[in-house]
């Protein structure tokens, strides 16, 4: 009895184990044998079976490296406390209305004042002399300071008052025929504004006084703090059509000159002689000015850019489509001027490179005319200093661009135009203050929620394979020495595939070379697979909808796949150096959502996709117990 013992083993263990698997098993057979079995007759020769397993490599993958990785800017937001995914980018600019150089719009004023006519007209020159009596003589002359480039076209700009911080007044006397006066004889002169300026310690500037120094042709300065100017004739306009013509375009001032000549001096006065007074005005610095002005260039802009030149994360969509249903600009403007600010929006298009294009739209309308309303901008009684913040979405809404149907196909330009100015109507003046610019801050949010039409590739690969080993003939030699002759071996390849993103993924492998070649199966001269198919169908979890916390809960998929290798096959397998994994999700994928009640399908960065490979060697091998009973 028990001649042709034959024993099947369907254990999984390496080879280093196998001679210890099989000495339990020996041990077992004597156990259960009974006590009249010759053990010295029994056959040495045995048939078993085996499998020996090995991991290949692994793969985790995660919604980020689907999309790209964070130092692209993506990250989750607590959109509806939910974690979603959301990739979220930034831009901040400070643009300048209108540069406001007061000094700009002041012309210097070279003023010839005669003497002789007023040493006259005061009975002073007796025939054409003035003899010393050493008392004081004074003599005024008016002055008018021209505004340039301002007041005289008030279409463009206006400057109705300003509240002036600090300024510079710069005079220069200077002798003009044959004026014989000496400097050391002028006791004081002073300048006197007019009506249109305002200062609380009086209009009254002292330019010069006797023992100053200085002296004919000298600059002499003059430093004025705190005082105001209004330029408008009617300083309370009712109506906006009241400031149309309500500025005058020039300043009144008046020159003071106090001179005494000594007691016994003649002095003959040509009818020539006069004084030349030149007056410069240099406004360093100002709190507010108020009137309307004309927006700089910087206000405007107009152009078409390439997505992926301009932003490097496109470059990791060239080959995606994400049609994403809840995208979001929202746009800050921030100002310190007063006045009612509108937006104009030209248009806004995206462009793919046939030509294809679409325009945002607001209520049907390919343009954008945003009027802030009162109490989101400052208002002209507003403390001066203030700021106001402005806001401008843009998102799905019919009224605010329908900006997801940008998305329908896949853009390759961006096109825009817009423009920032005031609403002269509702604000025919405003206040600026000196700091003109107007700063805009923008957040692009576009959270992982999709329309139809997505589609999104992924690819990895395990490295560093060599499966070499498992030629046939170093598996043999890696079995223990009781294994007689080896009848048949095989290879089986093991995938286990798990998936808790919340989509059907289809996924692939390609098989490459040390050298990055792909692996072709001699039979077919495509390329080898280790799948039964091109293409897996790997399964959406499972989503059973929670009505307490009203979210998804999520069970992972896995599945299985294996393939004999075939003797023939073990040389393709040792040149095996590389394993490329593909996965994407398309508009299949959120089909599948949909019929299963999934819409709006959003994604977080805790969903994995997770590859397992692994490979096995089945072993059919007769086995010579005479090792392990002495006989040969």
């Amino acid at each position: 009895m028990y001649a042709n013992l034959k024993i099947t083993h369907n254990m999984k263990f390496n080879s280093s184990l196998f001679a210890i698997a099989m000495l339990l098993s020996t041990a077992l057979v004597w156990h259960g044998c009974e006590a009249d079995v010759d053990l010295k007759n029994l056959d040495s020769s045995i048939d078993t079976d085996a499998t020996i397993a090995m991991p290949i490599g692994s793969i985790k993958a995660t919604i980020n490296d689907f999309v790209g990785n964070g130092s692209w800017g993506i990250s989750i937001d607590s959109l509806d406390n939910k974690g979603v995914l959301l990739f979220r980018d930034t831009i901040s600019i400070a643009r300048n209305f209108h540069t406001v150089e007061l000094s700009q719009h002041i012309s210097s004023t070279l003023l010839k004042m005669n003497v002789y006519d007023q040493l006259d007209s005061l009975s002073i020159i007796q025939d054409g002399k003035i003899i010393g009596m050493g008392v004081p003589i004074q003599l005024e002359f008016p002055l008018t300071l021209k505004l340039k480039g301002i007041n005289n076209d008030e279409s463009t700009q206006r400057l109705d008052s300003a509240m002036i911080r600090n300024a510079s007044f710069i005079s220069n006397i200077n002798q003009q025929g044959g004026m014989p006066l000496d400097w050391d004889w002028i006791d004081k002169v002073t300048l006197t504004m007019g009506d249109a300026f305002y200062r609380a310690e009086g209009n009254v500037l002292d330019i010069y006084t006797r023992g100053d120094g200085y002296g004919y042709g000298h600059n002499i300065p003059v430093n004025v703090d705190a005082f105001s100017i209004n330029l408008m004739k009617n300083p309370n306009p009712s109506v906006p059509e009241q400031y149309s013509g309500n500025v005058i375009d020039s300043c009144s001032f008046k020159v003071t000159m106090q001179i005494t000549v000594p007691a016994g001096e003649v002095v003959v006065i040509p009818p020539s002689s006069s004084f030349e007074y030149k007056l410069d005005v240099q406004f360093i610095d100002y709190d507010a000015i108020w009137g309307m002005f004309k927006p700089s260039s910087d206000m405007a802009d107009a152009n078409e850019i390439s997505l992926s030149d301009t932003w490097g994360l496109w470059k990791l969509f060239e080959s995606a489509r994400l049609p994403f249903s809840e995208p979001k600009i929202d746009m800050e403007v921030t100002t310190h001027i007063a006045g009612a600010l509108v937006m104009h929006g030209d248009y806004l298009y995206v462009r793919d490179s046939n030509g294809e294009q679409i325009n945002a739209t607001f209520d049907g309308k390919p343009y954008l005319e945003k009027h802030f309303t009162e109490g989101e901008y400052l208002g002209l009684d507003s403390e001066i200093g203030d700021s106001a913040t402005m806001h401008v979405l843009f998102d799905k809404d019919p009224a605010r661009g329908h900006i997801d149907q940008l998305f329908s196909l896949q853009p390759d330009y961006l096109g825009y135009k817009f423009s920032i100015d005031f609403d002269r109507y509702k604000t025919p003046q405003i206040r600026i203050t000196n700091n003109t610019s107007i700063r805009i801050d923008a957040a692009c949010e576009l959270p992982f929620i999709f329309n139809e039409g997505v589609k999104v590739a992924y690819s990895d690969t395990i490295d560093n394979i060599d499966l070499s080993r498992l030629h046939i003939d170093s598996l043999i030699s890696n079995i223990p020495e009781l294994v007689d002759t080896i009848e048949n071996a095989s290879l089986t390849l093991a995938l286990q595939i798990e998936n808790s993103i919340p989509l059907q993924l289809k996924g692939s492998f390609a098989c490459l070379d040390e050298y990055g070649n792909i692996i072709l199966d001699p039979k077919t001269s495509e390329p080898w697979l280790i799948t039964n198919q091109d293409t897996l169908l790997i399964p959406a979890p499972d989503h059973t909808f929670n009505y307490n916390t009203s979210t998804w809960d999520v069970t992972p998929q896995w599945i299985t796949e294996t393939i004999t290798i075939t003797k023939e096959e073990f040389d393709l397998l040792s040149r095996v150096s590389k394993i490329v994994f593909y996965a994407a999700f398309d508009d299949e994928s959120l089909s599948h959502a949909y019929k299963t009640g999934q819409f709006n399908v959003k994604l977080t960065e805790h969903q994995t996709l997770c590859v397992k490979i692994g490979i096995g060697a089945d072993i059919e091998a007769i086995l010579n117990l005479g090792t392990l009973t002495g006989k040969e």
